[in-house]
């Protein structure tokens, strides 16, 4: 949606301690072809608040759209779509414009844009690359300039961005919460004079946000008569190598944003010190060295690496399969390891004997160019059970002791899935939002305390539920099982549309899933059933009797 115009916004330049992630956004305003930026940071640390205090920044502008895109939009939404009633009553192609389209020389901000369908996020990092794009749609090709600012925030804590679409953005800045006190207190202070009174505190600042876009204006029109030397170039190519980048877009996007940031301090000309300046902004979340997963070149070769706890020790029975590809050398085979205890390898060949010899010496025969591949065969139960319990516990579940049985539930459940390695947590939906009030336990007395001390009252907030689940869910050691029990009596702000989206969203972790219907009454409306049929899920009533142990895997 666009932003209201009469919404009052907190100055661009009031904001205190995110010097960088306004650098990376003036910059894309200054050219807008940077292709975006990303905000990765901790939950209240203002990212939005900045975000939105460039429709202040740029008002002198006679259109600057500032367009919210929600979580749940649709493909047409977002590109367009024909106006088939038109088209077939009236024979006139009316296009509705999308958002893209809409925020041509604006701003379009996807907050949590790790949770937007990844074909969709594709979709606007093309159009914010190229400026422009195509709707096909019933045989009519139409054109659209799409030159916009990309925004894009996101916690850690909620899911990260695959690194293909966290490439696709091109400058990335990292939010962390202030630890200087002082700079915490002019916060603080600068929060409470713009709550109290918005409109004056929004003109003490109204000549220094002036300047700030003037300068933004000229570095636009000065921005390709700046110069770019052979030297710089080269500096930007060797600081890309040296980061251990993929491709070129890097490159690419240090002489852009070096550029732009001259063209914004009024220079004629792209320095050392102005890529140095804006490197980080580019390299970030591109460079090997960036990269937790990558082997440190300080670890002796001889040491083996230590097994993870999800992989476990390799037993007898699983198999490590080489196939080892045709050269001149050699003849295609497939040769199978099995490990033992004297931590040698038998291998059989194809004529059956079997030679026993050590696995890294016989792999270090064939010469550097082939290609192994290496697939093992583990076994799914020594992955650990993880039960997740989300408890309606709003004020409807009070009525004929409804959250006693499903208390009850939770405690049958938890008692015969009780086995070794089996953890538990409990999500409770109270007073309209969702508190995880016990984390990943195996003592069902801790079970019991939670249970007794659940509160219970106001609205249920089932969406809420699901986000608070996808940080439980991140741990892939284990499977997740969730048990939902609800009367489906949803907040009257929430469809079950919504519901299953925030589902389809945040749960994507949950390896099984069980709906327990606590709905009483002779006339029942069916929400709980009704969303269990939605999303597949294993469907069941509350009753005094026993609740099934396992539910049904969904199917996806």
């Amino acid at each position: 949606m666009i932003q209201d115009e009469k919404q009052i916004n907190f100055p661009f330049s009031a904001i205190v301690g995110q010097d960088d992630f306004k650098l990376a956004l003036i910059l894309n305003l200054v050219d807008p072809l940077i292709g975006g930026v990303l905000a990765i940071g901790d939950k209240g640390t203002g990212k939005t608040t900045l975000i939105r205090s460039l429709t202040n920044l740029m008002s002198t502008q006679q259109s600057f759209p500032f367009i919210n895109l929600p979580i749940g939009v649709s493909e047409d939404r977002l590109i367009g779509s024909i106006d088939l009633e038109q088209l077939i009553n009236a024979k006139k192609e009316v296009v509705n414009l999308g958002l893209m389209a809409q925020a041509h020389q604006g701003v379009l901000y996807v907050d949590e844009v790790n949770l937007l369908q990844d074909y969709l996020t594709d979709i606007l990092l093309d159009a914010a690359a190229s400026g422009s794009y195509y709707v096909e749609r019933e045989g009519i090709s139409r054109y659209f300039k799409s030159q916009f600012c990309l925004v894009g925030s996101m916690n850690p804590e909620e899911g990260n961005l695959r690194p293909q679409l966290k490439d696709r953005f091109g400058l990335s800045v990292r939010i962390t919460t202030p630890t200087d006190p002082k700079v915490r207190q002019q916060i603080i202070k600068q929060r409470f004079e713009f709550d109290d009174n918005p409109i004056e505190f929004v003109a003490n600042y109204k000549n220094k946000d002036e300047d700030i876009a003037i300068q933004i204006e000229r570095a636009k029109k000065n921005l390709k008569s700046i110069k770019i030397s052979d030297s710089i170039i080269e500096y930007c190519s060797v600081l890309a190598v040296q980061h251990q980048v993929e491709g070129l877009r890097a490159d690419i996007l240090l002489l852009k944003s070096a550029r732009a940031y001259a063209s914004y301090l009024n220079q004629s000309e792209v320095t050392t010190e102005a890529v140095d300046k804006i490197a980080d902004f580019v390299l970030n979340h591109r460079s090997l060295h960036q990269n937790p997963n990558q082997q440190n070149p300080s670890q002796n070769e001889n040491e083996q690496p230590k097994e993870s706890p999800v992989d476990g020790n390799t037993s007898k029975e699983e198999k490590i399969h080489i196939l080892i590809p045709q050269n001149e050398f050699n003849k295609p085979k497939e040769v199978t390891t099995n490990t033992i205890d004297n931590g040698a390898n038998s291998i059989h060949n194809n004529k059956g004997n079997i030679t026993t010899t050590d696995t890294k010496k016989t792999v270090s025969q064939y010469i550097a160019t082939d290609k192994f591949e290496l697939k093992t065969k583990r076994k799914s139960n020594l992955l650990k059970q993880h039960h997740i319990f989300l408890i309606d516990s709003s004020g409807s579940m009070m009525k004929d002791e409804i959250i006693t049985y499903a208390k009850g539930a939770v405690h049958k459940i938890a008692e015969q899935s009780k086995k070794q390695h089996t953890q538990f947590s409990v999500v409770s939906l109270f007073d309209g939002e969702a508190q995880h009030i016990l984390n990943q336990t195996g003592v069902l007395k801790e079970i019991e305390t939670a249970l007794t001390n659940l509160k219970t009252g106001g609205k249920t907030n089932l969406a809420a539920g699901f986000k608070k689940i996808k940080g439980i869910c991140s741990d892939i050691a284990f499977h997740h099982h969730l048990h939902i029990i609800t009367d489906g009596k949803l907040n009257a702000e929430h469809t079950l549309e919504d519901i299953v989206l925030a589902f389809q969203t945040y749960c994507k972790g949950i390896h099984t899933t069980q709906i327990i219907d606590a709905e009483k009454g002779v006339v029942k409306i069916g929400v709980a059933q009704e969303f269990a049929n939605r999303i597949q899920a294993n469907y069941e009533i509350l009753m005094r009797a026993t609740v099934s142990e396992t539910p049904t895997p969904i199917k996806r």
